[in-house]
């Protein structure tokens, strides 16, 4: 096969070659972070030209916005998974986001690295979008542990906007320990320590 021919047999549509320099992008501010990774460097990931990153991300605020936009669909769609479950009792809802996002920090390495780095830039213009994110994290924490409370599963000692803040603050621990090589053992006893401390139930690791 001609390396013409190839090249049409490989081509991408437009949906699909912005989604793989979204892919790109992620892992290139993964490595390099956000106020450092550019066009050139998921250019070189995706093997393709700079000018062809641009004709999809004109500024390099737009690709900061749509990688950004990516790791908060991400988070968000933990919560549909999780939280927004009403059938789900509370505390079984809150072990299950923080086992699902314990796992991704192995399955999406990338979007948690991005996630760690967008958490650190108070001083930067993308820390009032990572604030909203935030946010949306606490406030349905918070509305879990509510409905624990409404059900007589969570004791009314529990402050609810204080255990969720811990609840979703402890998600950076989590990653932190699972980047560092944490054992499972040592992982399950910070996950039942951040939903015992929620929910004031006395729990054991598995």
């Amino acid at each position: 096969m001609s390396v013409d021919a190839n090249r049409r047999r490989t081509r991408l549509s437009p949906e699909d070659r912005r989604a793989q320099l979204l892919r790109c992008a992620l892992s290139a501010f993964a490595e390099h972070g956000i106020a450092r990774a550019t066009h050139s460097h998921v250019a070189a990931r995706a093997d393709v030209s700079i000018p062809a990153v641009y004709s999809y991300f004109r500024t390099r605020d737009d690709l900061v916005a749509a990688t950004l936009a990516e790791v908060e669909a991400f988070l968000d769609g933990l919560l549909a998974d999780t939280l927004a479950r009403k059938t789900l009792p509370a505390a079984d809802a809150l072990m299950m986001l923080a086992r699902l996002f314990t796992d991704s920090v192995e399955e999406q390495p990338d979007r948690i690295r991005v996630w760690l780095d967008w958490s650190t830039g108070t001083g930067s213009d993308r820390w009032p979008a990572y604030l909203g994110v935030l946010g949306r994290l606490h406030h349905a924490a918070e509305a879990t542990i509510r409905r624990g409370q409404k059900a007589n599963h969570i004791p009314a000692w529990i402050k609810p906007k204080a255990a969720a803040r811990i609840f979703i603050g402890g998600g950076h621990t989590v990653a932190l320990m699972k980047f560092e090589g944490a054992t499972k053992k040592e992982v399950d006893a910070a996950l039942v320590q951040l939903v015992g401390g929620a929910t004031g139930w006395t729990l054991t690791p598995e």
